[in-house]
């Protein structure tokens, strides 16, 4: 089912928004481990978390648009 509905996200919306909207899955299990599960918030956590969100925006950047 998780995929049938990627599937029809990116029909509907396309790829590069869909890829935007799906790190709010990713963002929302770090705030939740770091706030109901006490876990560790730390340098290598914010640096992994800027490398992920860092690499989704390179990648759906718009490249070469013709006027």
């Amino acid at each position: 089912m998780p995929v049938l509905l990627v599937m029809m996200a990116i029909e509907r919306i396309g790829p590069g928004l869909t890829a935007q909207t799906g790190m709010i899955g990713p963002m929302s299990t770090l705030m939740m481990g770091v706030w109901i599960l006490g876990e560790p918030f730390n340098m290598w956590i914010i640096a992994g978390t800027v490398l992920v969100l860092g690499g989704v925006f390179w990648v759906t950047r718009p490249v070469g648009r013709k006027p």
